[in-house]
């Protein structure tokens, strides 16, 4: 069984991505369209044996990130 751990850090200052960082958590800047978080997702989904895929970090519940994730 395998598992792959991407780490997504959190809510700190982000200030070499200001003005996006204000309103849009790192993890979910957009990168060909798509938030780039899905990107890692979908490549670690594509792994044969892939069975569980852990996002390590911390975000408020009421954000943008958990959105997408129960969107997913």
């Amino acid at each position: 069984m395998l598992k792959a751990v991407i780490l997504i850090g959190g809510p700190q200052k982000g200030t070499r991505f200001r003005p996006l960082s204000f309103e849009v958590p790192k993890p979910l800047f957009p990168v060909a369209g798509v938030p780039m978080i899905q990107h890692h997702i979908e490549a670690c989904a594509q792994v044969p044996g892939m069975q569980e895929i852990l996002l390590i970090g911390f975000y408020q519940p009421d954000e943008a990130l958990t959105q997408f994730l129960e969107a997913a």
